[in-house]
């Protein structure tokens, strides 16, 4: 039985599949994409496959193919792309790369015996899958730096300013009650000697998980700067609530912000 195998077509299908694999095993592990080196290891990648296929006539041909179709798809791939030398990492990057090619020949096979697309419609849904997935994980990635991300805030009161390190808490709901603004929490010991007298007091009720319900005294501050990388936010009249309790026990942030402050 005889095959006609077009070296062209094959070749631009292996470098669009290795490519998907690539980019998606760099979602996988978190790695930047730079698509001029996922395309040249794709492409270097893609030329070892045609050549382990011209080479599997004997038996010693087919080791040989074999061995070289493993190198070049697995560890040299991801050593270009990623601009990788460790061999730890390398070896990480390999089963990233196993797991996402194995994750893309399964949804090919099931795509062409299920539905009976053709190859270029099986590639077409497969960049669409890797997309998918590449759009998730930024946002669970985006989702967990939420509860770990510090900031530095400032704060104005009557003519002073002091920075705090701040922590975003998405379980932080408080408002106040008549204006329905967002509250901020900052341990009475952290704010001491900065928020010392006062004219007027807002009292903000809140529910914690295992505590009875109360009320923190508040205070309104003159304005609120947060640093991002993005920029600086500014929030005027802020209100601050007051805790007697320490926020964190390891002092690494005194101050609670709402996410409604930021996003």
């Amino acid at each position: 039985m005889e095959a006609i195998l077009y070296l062209d077509v094959l070749f631009l299908t292996e470098l669009y599949f290795n490519f998907l694999a690539l980019y998606l095993s760099a979602r996988l592990g978190r790695r930047p994409v730079r698509f001029a080196r996922l395309l040249a290891a794709a492409a270097l990648g893609s030329a070892a496959g045609l050549l382990s296929v011209w080479l599997s006539g004997g038996i010693a041909s087919f080791w040989l193919s074999a061995l070289l179709q493993a190198f070049f798809s697995g560890s040299f791939m991801t050593a270009i792309a990623f601009s990788l030398r460790n061999p730890l990492e390398i070896m990480w990057a390999d089963g990233l790369l196993f797991a996402a090619s194995a994750l893309l020949a399964g949804l090919y096979l099931s795509l062409r015996e299920l539905f009976f697309l053709r190859e270029w419609e099986c590639l077409f849904c497969l960049s669409g899958v890797s997309l998918a997935v590449s759009v998730l994980l930024k946002e669970l990635m985006k989702e967990k730096a939420r509860g770990q991300k510090r900031y530095t805030v400032r704060l104005y009161f009557r003519g002073n300013c002091r920075e705090f390190v701040a922590l975003v808490d998405s379980g932080n709901r408080l408002l106040e009650p008549v204006s329905r603004k967002p509250v901020s929490v900052i341990a009475k010991r952290d704010c001491e000697g900065f928020i010392e007298t006062v004219s007027g007091v807002l009292y903000i009720p809140f529910r914690a998980v295992g505590t009875k319900q109360g009320l923190l005294p508040g205070v309104v501050l003159d304005r609120m700067e947060v640093v991002r990388e993005e920029g600086v936010i500014m929030i005027e009249k802020p209100i601050v609530a007051v805790t007697k309790e320490p926020l964190s026990s390891g002092g690494d942030f005194s101050l609670l912000l709402p996410e409604a402050l930021l996003y």
